[in-house]
């Protein structure tokens, strides 16, 4: 099994792709909600639906203002409305690639680090995902 550095895994986003620079965290969460239905049949025991419930990708991540380009790229998809979705995609070096439409759900600029502000921002999915394993 190989092992990966975290700092080289690229976010990127846009058609086409386009990283985005200068970043020091990346977190992804992936959700599978379930259709509980238990009744008094089930002797006590919880019953799931066998059909899958709500399918949900939300990511992460911060960085420091390197590539103005990338972060006014940002700010600007922030400030269009829940409305807009763009392609996001996240690269794990000799893991794979999770790709998909999402919205931007909050967008923050920080105080100044060493000359450079910071920024967070948090993202999610906003229809099918995919993961592309690296082979």
């Amino acid at each position: 099994m190989s092992a990966f550095v975290g700092r080289k895994a690229i976010l990127s986003f846009g058609s086409p792709l386009v990283p985005i620079a200068a970043l020091r965290t990346k977190t992804m969460t992936l959700g599978n909600e379930v259709i509980d239905v238990t009744s008094d049949d089930d002797l006590g025991f919880r019953t799931l639906l066998q059909d899958p419930g709500t399918k949900t990708l939300d990511m992460t991540f911060e960085g420091v203002t390197k590539d103005v380009a990338s972060l006014n790229s940002l700010i600007t998809l922030s400030m269009s409305g829940a409305d807009v979705l763009d392609t996001f995609s996240i690269l794990f070096p000799t893991i794979g690639t999770m790709a998909g439409p999402f919205v931007i759900t909050s967008f923050e600029i920080g105080a100044p680090y060493n000359e450079g502000s910071t920024f967070t921002c948090s993202i999610q999915s906003a229809g099918t995902f995919t993961w592309t394993p690296v082979v």
